[in-house]
């Protein structure tokens, strides 16, 4: 997620904002794991967004 505030703004509305930022993700994701999507970009004033598949990750097992 990439928020951009241009100005000052109190923790209070900081928190605001992250908050709704957060609803927009959530539901987001509903609606792209409802209709299957594998890969969504949303933009708008506010937030910029990608959903994607989850990357997988390698874990290695330490040598003993």
């Amino acid at each position: 997620m990439k928020v951009t505030i241009n100005g000052t703004v109190t923790k209070e509305a900081l928190k605001t904002i992250l908050q709704n930022q957060k609803e927009k993700i959530k539901v987001i994701d509903e609606y792209c794991k409802e209709n299957k999507f594998y890969n969504f970009s949303y933009k708008d004033s506010e937030i910029e967004y990608e959903f994607g598949k989850p990357k997988k990750v390698e874990v290695r097992k330490s040598e003993e």
